[in-house]
């Protein structure tokens, strides 16, 4: 699990939640433009970059994209030989 924060320039409506892993959305409306915020828990790297590929489509430039945590995956023991 990935937990992450992307943020793009423009604005996106909450109802875009479910077709983006569930992510909270906030918008912001600046000075300049207006900036939205996503954040939450994605399953694997692949998610992440299906959520970017996306914002992508909708014309969203991206701002930053931050990995807060990585749930650690099971290490794979090494096997050695003893001879």
């Amino acid at each position: 699990m990935i937990h992450s924060r992307i943020r793009v320039r423009g604005r996106l409506g909450p109802d875009w939640s479910d077709r983006l892993h569930g992510l909270r959305i906030a918008s912001l409306s600046g000075a300049e433009h207006d900036e939205t915020t996503l954040e939450g828990p994605l399953p694997d790297q692949a998610a992440l970059q299906g959520v970017i590929t996306t914002l992508g489509d909708l014309n969203l430039a991206l701002v930053s994209v931050e990995v807060l945590e990585t749930d650690a995956s099971p290490s794979i023991p090494s096997t050695h030989d003893s001879h």
